[in-house]
């Protein structure tokens, strides 16, 4: 037996968004995807998940949009701006088009005005500190790092081989990289 999914809430203000740049852009072509905020999202402001087109397994396309982008000053301006965004994404989908960044996704996200990156990406602060025992450059960090070495040392003293000389140290000594920087 297969079942089909039942369609999540769709959220009113996504929605609104979605019909009018829909009307103005797509001449009102698209069906409203399921739409709703992502609270994870940082780096990018929105995403466009295809939907399945296999017979047994059905499930309809989305487009998430970063909730954090309602607290932003230009709140509304980048949230349409991300929704067409992924909706020329969508588009491209709809019409069994490649739907990555291709040359006609270029040229529709020109002809809107749209952008191609997020404008005000939440990066998490960087954790750690790492230093090179050779020539002392400095790498920050968001996450613990595995056994590297200095690319610039081992390039320059070890034919660019890996050499334990150069091997990065975590420094124990300095303060959290985001009050470093302060």
């Amino acid at each position: 037996m297969f079942l089909k999914p039942v369609p999540k809430f769709q959220d009113p203000e996504l929605l609104a968004i979605f019909q009018e740049i829909n009307a103005q852009w797509f001449d009102a072509f698209l069906e409203p995807p399921i739409l709703r905020w992502n609270s994870r999202l940082r780096s990018a402001a929105g995403r466009f998940f295809p939907g399945s087109r296999k017979w047994a397994v059905e499930y309809p396309p989305a487009i998430e949009v970063a909730s954090y982008l309602r607290t932003e000053e230009r709140s509304l301006e980048l949230i349409r701006d991300t929704m067409a965004h992924e909706m020329i994404h969508y588009w491209l989908w709809v019409r069994r088009k490649p739907y990555g960044h291709t040359g006609e996704f270029l040229e529709k996200m020109r002809q809107m005005g749209v952008s191609r990156y997020n404008q005000v990406p939440r990066l998490r602060p960087y954790k750690y500190l790492y230093r090179c025992p050779g020539c002392q450059k400095e790498f920050k960090t968001r996450k613990k790092l595995g056994v590297l070495a200095c690319a610039d040392c081992c390039k320059a003293h070890a034919g660019g081989r890996f050499d334990a000389r150069f091997r990065l140290l975590l420094d124990p000594v300095a303060p959290p990289v985001e009050a470093r920087e302060r």
